[in-house]
């Protein structure tokens, strides 16, 4: 075969991988159709329209953590905040995107479906919306999950260029919402355990198969939080990848910077290209382990998945090859 042919054929191959969902063992349409309706609370309205004691009553713990947390508010100061011209603004703005949480709610809804399926003796929380002013885009209490929407109006919101990094904007929009909001749920259900390189990269992929059966519909890339081109880049050079981690002898370090470097948000990979390589290269490389590992041991369940804790075996039994 000619290199030319070589090539192209290649090429029509991973068109293939990166184009085609390729459905999990877990995906059932069944839980999908008999999905619970969601109902998101519009807690970024109520603030506005009811006072303290009602919301209280209606929101418990959150309120407060609101208030005195995320807008880090004084009581004598409530009033005065909720008549803000600023916020205003950025209240209609929010208003104008989600005038509606209806497409959210049937996304989640079946993620959340597919998770109390496979978890059934796991609570779902409660959901709601918030307006923050760009502080953090999902908040977590004991029961609940919230989102702050001014952070997901779309990658083309003339702000974001000031209060967002350049790659985080691709990704802070309505059809991620519900991707961060599950994320931010499993996490706190699973929380991360101080380790090494590999039991972070486990974890972290453990989340992202996690994500992967909750959201049979959405691209690899969007769960990821990787455009196209990085997702792309990502399966061409995984193999090299790989190598580069284990030849500088970097999986099993307990150096948080490391650790941090592999698996934290970031516009590129130190030591990769800074062009093409995307950041939390740990991240893809731990999904594609645990991937491995549940393909090969088809009879585990994803209980069986979250509660094994020796990151070691997972890496073992997975026959992992890139």
């Amino acid at each position: 075969m000619s290199v030319i042919r070589k090539l192209f054929v290649g090429a029509i191959c991973l068109t293939l991988l990166v184009g085609c969902k390729e459905r999990l063992r877990f995906h059932d349409s069944a839980i999908e159709r008999n999905a619970e309706t969601l109902t998101i609370q519009r807690f970024d309205r109520d603030f506005f329209a009811m006072d303290s004691a009602q919301l209280v009553q209606k929101y418990a713990d959150f309120y407060s953590i609101y208030v005195h947390q995320v807008m880090q508010l004084i009581p004598s100061r409530i009033e005065d905040f909720k008549t803000d011209s600023a916020f205003a603004v950025l209240r209609k703005q929010v208003d104008s995107v989600y005038v509606s949480a209806d497409n959210v709610a049937q996304t989640l809804a079946i993620a959340f479906a597919y998770y109390k399926h496979y978890f059934p003796e796991n609570q779902l929380p409660l959901v709601s919306f918030h307006v923050s002013g760009f502080n953090q885009s999902v908040i977590t209490t004991p029961g609940r999950v919230s989102a702050s929407i001014d952070n997901y109006l779309g990658e083309k919101y003339p702000m974001y260029p000031q209060i967002a990094y350049q790659y985080e904007i691709p990704f802070m929009t309505p059809r991620h919402l519900p991707i961060d909001m599950m994320l931010g749920w499993l996490t706190s259900e699973y929380p991360d355990t101080n380790g090494r390189l590999l039991e972070s990269m486990i974890y972290h992929g453990k989340l992202m198969y996690l994500l992967q059966v909750c959201f049979p519909d959405e691209d690899m890339s969007e769960l990821l939080a990787y455009t196209p081109n990085q997702y792309d880049w990502c399966m061409r050079y995984e193999a090299n990848i790989w190598a580069m981690i284990v030849e500088k002898r970097e999986l099993y370090s307990t150096d948080w910077r490391i650790i941090t470097r592999y698996t934290q948000p970031a516009p590129f990979t130190n030591g990769l290209s800074q062009e093409d390589s995307p950041g939390r290269i740990g991240v893809f490389l731990g999904w594609r382990i645990v991937s491995a590992y549940m393909e090969r041991n088809e009879k585990l369940t994803l209980q069986e998945l979250m509660h094994e804790t020796d990151a070691q075996k997972i890496l073992q039994l997975s026959g992992y090859r890139p």
